[in-house]
């Protein structure tokens, strides 16, 4: 009983583990722009899991020959002492301010964008979804820990090499059932699928440059707010 309550414990870690792993804006950006697109969903989606599959076993592998927490605690006290620097929220503020400047006279110059050409069939290939989820499971302040901690639960299940193997599969599933789950519900709802679709086209005709200038401004603005503070 013993050991079904750990194998449970380690098991529900592991899935705990997948999921966050896969917490990562720019892909499900990337899984949003597939589904509204609705086009080759299975091929692109399937083609980021796999990178992502990849990438986290590579990692695994790799942090089973040294330990990554002298790297880690170096990473973060860098990233501790760049949130405390007041010029780091200054010069970011500057760049978030030009960017906003650049956006308005970019309006200015030319009020009307160009109208785009009919929307041709969507050329990315399955590879850059690979490419895509392979960057987003190797790079990263999370990936490190995350890899690292998974491969200290398995070690701790069993010295059987299939039995941890086993357990690592059960991670690879948790990290890829938000995506498999999307884009497997997606299908099973087709009018639905239409109707985002003729959203996502009507917003991309839309001129959003003066939405992207307001955003990048109240940015800049934040930055040099934090910049002032006086207690950090």
């Amino acid at each position: 009983m013993t050991d079904v309550a750990r194998w449970a414990a380690a098991l529900s870690t592991l899935v705990g583990l997948g999921l966050s792993l896969g917490l990562n804006p720019a892909l499900y950006a990337a899984t949003t722009n597939v589904l509204a697109q609705n086009t080759r969903i299975a091929s692109r989606i399937g083609g980021m899991i796999v990178g992502l599959a990849l990438g986290a076993t590579a990692l695994y592998f790799l942090l089973q020959t040294f330990d990554p927490t002298a790297l880690v605690s170096a990473a973060e006290e860098r990233a501790s002492a760049a949130v405390r620097d007041a010029r780091v929220d200054a010069i970011a503020g500057a760049l978030f301010l030009v960017g906003a400047a650049s956006v308005v006279v970019w309006k200015m110059r030319a009020p009307a964008r160009a109208p785009r050409p009919a929307a041709a069939a969507p050329r990315t290939r399955p590879w850059s979804y690979v490419a895509l989820g392979l960057a987003c499971s190797v790079v990263g302040f999370t990936t490190l820990p995350i890899m690292y901690m998974t491969g200290r639960v398995t070690e701790g299940l069993s010295a059987d090499p299939a039995l941890r193997l086993a357990a690592f599969a059960v991670f690879l599933a948790a990290l890829a059932a938000p995506f498999a789950g999307l884009a497997g519900a997606w299908t099973l709802f087709p009018s639905a699928a239409t109707t985002v679709n003729r959203i996502y086209a009507r917003l991309a005709r839309t001129d959003h440059r003066w939405l992207y200038a307001g955003v990048l401004a109240a940015v800049a603005l934040t930055c040099f707010g934090f910049a002032l503070v006086p207690v950090r």
